[in-house]
């Protein structure tokens, strides 16, 4: 038997980190919510869950768990959204109760947290296609989201609403409560137009799309479509379901590319930095949001916005998720890590960030389910194309192309 190399270790564990830290109790209202992170397993994340519904494809696919038991978990997953997870007009409380799927203190009703949510959906619904339990479900919930709750015009532009939230004093509410903040640039939301698409007005659609801005950085001359924080996990998020190495946007925009140059760019960022900062080098990069000395913080890279925000901690899921994209640079990564500094690995492969600008060394001693999914979807599709085939070709997500005008690549994988 062929010895397993780091990336299906790296698998592996994070598979049993999906399995360890979601609530699999047969009877329990909360039965396949997914823990937001080992630092607080009582509370789930609905875009925990997203990811979850994806690890239970792969882990069925790989034989890790039997397709029965795989089958099962999902069902269960999709009645407990359908039925008990706390949710206005379709769109999730950020965080719930593991248990009773209650939200959260006052936490938001969150669109992006939902639209990761229910990449998970269509995905689980797109592999067990012939379980009709499992189909009625997930219809349910992709009906159930009122877009149009969440739409407003500003200008001549057409744009989302990033959450909701109606108590005074909840959660990212500084004044009135109601609708906090708006998707205006270019980040992780893309996912977002494609799952409306198939629900709304074609025109409005397309609308919606075309109202985010599309602010140009360079690296080395190239033009990217940047984030304003110019983070790497919002270049990931979209493309980790999205086969966006095989379409192109009715613009011609080639995503794909563009989270490549983006992904060059941190990693030169870092590199450039190497004099000031002992934690980044060649084999040492990836500045994104995840953990940190302080706790969860966001940080980034030239091009952006303004200034980067970054302090010395590299975010190592960020340099996996980057494999389909930089395959020779995030492998040389994982194998340093692996071999130079033990402290970053555990029970489920490699942890979440480490900092060695700060005294002592830090090393995360914690796993974030998005971060860790996150690069799980990306390993799974570096190797097989496994996620990236089975939520594009969705019946849902092809409506949803056609409608926005993508078109598929001539001449096959970039």
């Amino acid at each position: 038997m062929k010895a397993p190399t780091l990336l299906d270790k790296e698998l592996r564990g994070s598979l049993q980190f999906f399995l360890d830290y979601t609530n699999l109790a047969p009877d329990s209202p909360g039965f396949g919510l997914t823990a937001d992170s080992t630092k607080r397993p009582g509370v789930a994340s609905i875009a925990a869950v997203g990811f979850a519904l994806t690890a239970w494809v792969i882990a069925c696919e790989r034989g890790f768990l039997p397709t029965a038991d795989a089958r099962a978990i999902v069902r269960g997953t999709l009645r407990t959204l359908c039925e008990t997870a706390a949710h206005h007009r379709g769109f999730f409380a950020h965080f719930l109760h593991m248990q009773s799927g209650e939200r959260f203190r006052k936490c938001e009703y969150s669109t992006i947290d939902t639209a990761l949510c229910l990449n998970g959906v269509i995905t689980a619904a797109a592999y067990f296609d012939q379980d009709a339990e499992v189909a009625d479900l997930a219809q349910q919930l992709l009906e159930r989201v009122d877009w149009h709750f969440i739409v407003f015009t500003r200008g001549d532009k057409t744009l989302f609403r990033m959450a909701y939230n109606p108590d005074r004093g909840g959660d990212y509410v500084t004044g009135e409560p109601g609708f906090i903040g708006q998707w205006d640039m270019a980040a992780e939301q893309k996912m977002m137009y494609l799952q409306a698409a198939a629900r709304i007005d074609p025109a409005l659609a397309v609308s919606l799309y075309r109202g985010f801005s599309r602010d140009i950085g360079y690296y080395e001359g190239q033009p990217i479509i940047i984030n304003p924080g110019g983070t790497l996990f919002a270049y990931q998020f979209t493309e980790a379901w999205l086969d966006t190495a095989r379409y192109r946007d009715p613009d011609g925009v080639d995503w794909f590319n563009n989270t490549r140059l983006a992904t060059l760019a941190n990693r030169s960022f870092c590199m450039e930095n190497s004099d000031r900062f002992k934690t980044y080098h060649a084999n040492s990069w990836g500045l994104s949001a995840g953990d940190s000395p302080s706790g969860y913080a966001v940080f980034g890279s030239t091009p952006c916005l303004g200034e980067p925000h970054h302090n010395g901690t590299v975010s190592i899921y960020a340099a996996i998720a980057a494999l389909p994209f930089v395959p020779d640079l995030s492998l040389a990564m994982m194998d340093y890590l692996y071999a130079h500094h033990p402290q970053t690995w555990g029970q489920y492969g490699f942890v979440d960030a480490y900092n060695l600008d700060v005294a002592p060394a830090w090393y995360s001693q914690a796993i974030y389910a998005i971060d860790k999914g996150c690069s799980m979807i990306m390993i799974e599709n570096h190797l097989t194309r496994l996620v990236w085939e089975t939520y594009t070709n969705s019946p849902y997500i092809q409506k949803s192309l056609r409608v926005l005008g993508f078109r598929a690549r001539t001449g096959g994988s970039a």
